[in-house]
Protein backbone atom coordinates (compact mmCIF):
# COMPACT_ATOMS: atom_id res chain seq x y z
CA UNK A 1 0.00 0.00 0.00
CA UNK A 2 1.22 3.64 -1.04
CA UNK A 3 0.50 6.04 1.77
CA UNK A 4 0.32 9.36 0.25
CA UNK A 5 0.65 12.61 2.70
CA UNK A 6 -1.47 15.45 2.22
CA UNK A 7 -1.22 19.03 2.08
CA UNK A 8 -3.72 21.78 2.54
CA UNK A 9 -2.50 24.97 1.48
CA UNK A 10 -4.53 28.07 2.18
CA UNK A 11 -2.97 31.71 2.11
CA UNK A 12 0.78 30.31 1.38
CA UNK A 13 -0.02 28.60 4.30
CA UNK A 14 -0.16 24.88 5.11
CA UNK A 15 -3.31 24.34 7.42
CA UNK A 16 -4.71 21.59 9.48
CA UNK A 17 -8.12 20.51 7.68
CA UNK A 18 -11.41 18.98 9.15
CA UNK A 19 -14.62 17.78 8.02
CA UNK A 20 -14.34 20.59 4.76
CA UNK A 21 -15.16 23.49 7.02
CA UNK A 22 -12.63 25.65 5.51
CA UNK A 23 -13.03 28.90 7.57
CA UNK A 24 -12.09 27.16 10.50
CA UNK A 25 -8.83 25.89 9.39
CA UNK A 26 -5.60 26.70 11.55
CA UNK A 27 -2.48 26.44 11.05
CA UNK A 28 -0.23 23.08 11.09
CA UNK A 29 0.49 21.61 13.96
CA UNK A 30 3.11 18.60 13.69
CA UNK A 31 5.18 16.47 14.94
CA UNK A 32 6.94 16.31 11.51
CA UNK A 33 7.60 19.95 10.92
CA UNK A 34 7.81 23.51 12.60
CA UNK A 35 7.68 24.97 8.95
CA UNK A 36 4.02 25.88 7.19
CA UNK A 37 5.64 27.32 3.91
CA UNK A 38 4.77 24.64 1.09
CA UNK A 39 8.00 23.51 0.33
CA UNK A 40 9.66 23.67 4.17
CA UNK A 41 6.58 21.06 5.02
CA UNK A 42 7.59 19.24 1.84
CA UNK A 43 11.10 18.92 2.83
CA UNK A 44 10.29 17.58 6.15
CA UNK A 45 8.16 15.15 4.80
CA UNK A 46 10.86 13.96 2.96
CA UNK A 47 12.85 14.08 6.08
CA UNK A 48 10.53 11.71 7.73
CA UNK A 49 9.75 8.73 5.00
CA UNK A 50 10.85 8.87 0.87
CA UNK A 51 6.99 9.34 -0.07
CA UNK A 52 6.79 9.04 -3.87
CA UNK A 53 3.71 10.93 -4.49
CA UNK A 54 2.08 14.20 -2.06
CA UNK A 55 -1.59 15.44 -2.69
CA UNK A 56 -1.75 19.24 -2.53
CA UNK A 57 -5.41 20.70 -2.07
CA UNK A 58 -5.19 24.47 -2.71
CA UNK A 59 -7.79 25.90 -1.03
CA UNK A 60 -7.31 29.57 -2.46
CA UNK A 61 -7.54 28.05 -6.36
CA UNK A 62 -10.52 25.67 -5.05
CA UNK A 63 -12.13 28.79 -3.93
CA UNK A 64 -11.47 30.84 -7.17
CA UNK A 65 -8.75 32.89 -6.61
CA UNK A 66 -5.90 32.99 -9.59
CA UNK A 67 -3.65 30.42 -9.38
CA UNK A 68 0.21 30.85 -8.00
CA UNK A 69 2.03 28.91 -10.63
CA UNK A 70 5.52 30.12 -9.30
CA UNK A 71 4.94 28.18 -5.79
CA UNK A 72 4.61 24.50 -7.89
CA UNK A 73 7.27 25.46 -10.46
CA UNK A 74 9.64 26.22 -7.42
CA UNK A 75 8.48 23.01 -5.67
CA UNK A 76 8.58 20.30 -8.46
CA UNK A 77 12.19 22.23 -9.55
CA UNK A 78 13.29 21.47 -5.62
CA UNK A 79 11.76 18.24 -5.36
CA UNK A 80 11.87 16.38 -9.30
CA UNK A 81 11.61 12.84 -7.97
CA UNK A 82 8.38 13.43 -6.00
CA UNK A 83 4.70 13.22 -8.06
CA UNK A 84 2.32 16.19 -6.56
CA UNK A 85 -1.15 15.07 -7.02
CA UNK A 86 -2.44 18.55 -7.25
CA UNK A 87 -6.16 19.94 -6.78
CA UNK A 88 -6.95 22.95 -7.67
CA UNK A 89 -10.70 22.98 -8.56
CA UNK A 90 -10.34 22.28 -12.06
CA UNK A 91 -14.21 22.96 -13.86
CA UNK A 92 -12.84 22.79 -17.26
CA UNK A 93 -10.17 22.21 -19.96
CA UNK A 94 -8.82 26.17 -19.81
CA UNK A 95 -7.92 24.79 -16.14
CA UNK A 96 -5.73 22.52 -17.13
CA UNK A 97 -3.92 25.25 -19.43
CA UNK A 98 -1.14 26.67 -16.77
CA UNK A 99 -0.72 23.18 -14.88
CA UNK A 100 -0.05 21.01 -17.98
CA UNK A 101 3.41 23.39 -18.12
CA UNK A 102 4.99 21.67 -14.90
CA UNK A 103 6.83 18.45 -15.08
CA UNK A 104 5.92 16.87 -12.08
CA UNK A 105 2.45 17.50 -11.38
CA UNK A 106 -0.78 15.39 -11.72
CA UNK A 107 -3.73 17.51 -12.09
CA UNK A 108 -7.15 16.06 -9.56
CA UNK A 109 -10.44 16.37 -10.99
CA UNK A 110 -12.57 16.86 -8.21
CA UNK A 111 -15.95 15.81 -8.78
CA UNK A 112 -17.17 18.66 -6.53
CA UNK A 113 -15.58 21.55 -8.85
CA UNK A 114 -16.25 19.31 -12.05
CA UNK A 115 -18.42 20.52 -14.61
CA UNK A 116 -17.08 19.63 -17.59
CA UNK A 117 -16.74 15.63 -17.36
CA UNK A 118 -15.37 15.13 -20.99
CA UNK A 119 -11.50 16.20 -19.89
CA UNK A 120 -11.43 13.10 -17.62
CA UNK A 121 -11.01 10.98 -21.07
CA UNK A 122 -8.97 13.89 -22.51
CA UNK A 123 -6.13 13.92 -20.09
CA UNK A 124 -3.83 11.10 -19.87
CA UNK A 125 -3.48 9.69 -16.02
CA UNK A 126 -6.05 11.52 -14.89
CA UNK A 127 -7.05 11.37 -11.33
CA UNK A 128 -10.54 11.53 -10.43
CA UNK A 129 -11.51 12.38 -6.48
CA UNK A 130 -15.25 11.46 -5.30
CA UNK A 131 -16.29 13.71 -3.10
CA UNK A 132 -19.19 12.86 -0.43
CA UNK A 133 -20.33 15.08 2.61
CA UNK A 134 -23.30 14.65 4.92
CA UNK A 135 -23.94 11.48 2.66
CA UNK A 136 -24.67 13.18 -0.16
CA UNK A 137 -22.42 13.02 -3.36
CA UNK A 138 -20.90 16.48 -4.70
CA UNK A 139 -20.59 16.71 -8.79
CA UNK A 140 -22.53 15.66 -11.26
CA UNK A 141 -25.02 12.88 -11.20
CA UNK A 142 -24.38 11.00 -14.12
CA UNK A 143 -20.80 10.85 -12.98
CA UNK A 144 -21.27 9.17 -9.73
CA UNK A 145 -23.78 6.94 -11.81
CA UNK A 146 -21.85 5.79 -14.64
CA UNK A 147 -18.55 4.65 -13.24
CA UNK A 148 -17.36 3.99 -16.69
CA UNK A 149 -16.86 7.93 -17.35
CA UNK A 150 -14.23 6.78 -14.08
CA UNK A 151 -10.11 6.99 -14.89
CA UNK A 152 -7.95 4.38 -13.85
CA UNK A 153 -7.34 5.91 -10.29
CA UNK A 154 -9.94 7.25 -8.24
CA UNK A 155 -9.98 8.90 -4.75
CA UNK A 156 -13.02 8.63 -2.16
CA UNK A 157 -13.03 11.61 -0.61
CA UNK A 158 -15.53 11.75 2.81
CA UNK A 159 -15.07 15.54 3.36
CA UNK A 160 -17.03 14.65 7.04
CA UNK A 161 -13.89 12.02 7.88
CA UNK A 162 -11.42 14.38 7.45
CA UNK A 163 -9.31 15.12 10.01
CA UNK A 164 -12.14 13.39 12.26
CA UNK A 165 -10.49 10.51 13.65
CA UNK A 166 -12.99 8.00 13.61
CA UNK A 167 -11.71 5.82 10.64
CA UNK A 168 -12.09 5.43 7.22
CA UNK A 169 -15.85 5.09 5.46
CA UNK A 170 -15.46 1.49 4.59
CA UNK A 171 -18.96 1.36 3.61
CA UNK A 172 -18.28 4.06 1.44
CA UNK A 173 -15.58 2.84 -0.33
CA UNK A 174 -17.13 -1.10 -0.25
CA UNK A 175 -19.93 0.90 -2.45
CA UNK A 176 -17.28 2.56 -4.94
CA UNK A 177 -15.40 -0.73 -5.25
CA UNK A 178 -18.77 -2.55 -6.32
CA UNK A 179 -19.44 -0.04 -9.05
CA UNK A 180 -16.38 -0.30 -10.49
CA UNK A 181 -13.94 -3.63 -10.18
CA UNK A 182 -10.89 -2.22 -12.08
CA UNK A 183 -9.98 1.36 -11.15
CA UNK A 184 -7.38 1.75 -7.81
CA UNK A 185 -9.31 3.01 -5.55
CA UNK A 186 -7.43 5.60 -2.98
CA UNK A 187 -9.10 6.18 0.41
CA UNK A 188 -9.13 9.70 2.33
CA UNK A 189 -10.49 10.92 5.41
CA UNK A 190 -10.35 9.02 8.86
CA UNK A 191 -7.20 7.13 8.71
CA UNK A 192 -5.90 7.18 12.45
CA UNK A 193 -3.04 4.27 12.68
CA UNK A 194 -1.31 1.16 11.21
CA UNK A 195 -4.88 -0.90 12.10
CA UNK A 196 -6.83 1.44 9.80
CA UNK A 197 -4.24 1.01 7.12
CA UNK A 198 -4.12 -2.84 7.29
CA UNK A 199 -8.05 -2.93 7.01
CA UNK A 200 -7.77 -0.65 4.31
CA UNK A 201 -4.96 -3.04 2.85
CA UNK A 202 -7.18 -6.40 2.77
CA UNK A 203 -10.36 -4.43 1.75
CA UNK A 204 -8.22 -4.18 -2.00
CA UNK A 205 -7.71 0.13 -1.20
CA UNK A 206 -4.23 0.37 -3.00
CA UNK A 207 -3.42 3.82 -2.00
CA UNK A 208 -4.43 6.33 1.10
CA UNK A 209 -4.32 10.16 1.81
CA UNK A 210 -3.18 10.64 5.44
CA UNK A 211 -2.59 13.72 7.00
CA UNK A 212 -3.48 13.78 10.80
CA UNK A 213 -2.09 10.23 11.61
CA UNK A 214 1.30 11.59 10.66
CA UNK A 215 1.36 14.90 11.85
CA UNK A 216 0.42 13.72 15.29
CA UNK A 217 2.71 10.83 15.31
CA UNK A 218 0.21 7.79 14.90
CA UNK A 219 2.57 6.57 12.08
CA UNK A 220 5.77 6.19 12.75
CA UNK A 221 8.91 5.56 9.71
CA UNK A 222 8.38 1.21 10.99
CA UNK A 223 4.74 1.08 9.84
CA UNK A 224 5.08 2.97 6.62
CA UNK A 225 8.31 0.50 5.76
CA UNK A 226 5.67 -2.46 6.16
CA UNK A 227 3.13 -1.31 4.39
CA UNK A 228 5.00 -0.80 1.67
Amino acid sequence: MEIIPVIDLMGGTVVHAKAGLRADYVQIKSLLTQASDLCSVVADLHAFFPFKTIYIADLDAISGQPLVLAQYQQLTMGFPETVFWLDTGIKEQKDLTALATIDGIQPVFASETLQNLSVLSDTPKAILSLDFKQGQFLGAHSLWQDASLWPDQVIVMNLDYVGGGQGPDRALLKKVRAKNKQVTIVAAGGVRDFDDLELLKKAGVAKALVASALHDGSLRQEVLVNLT
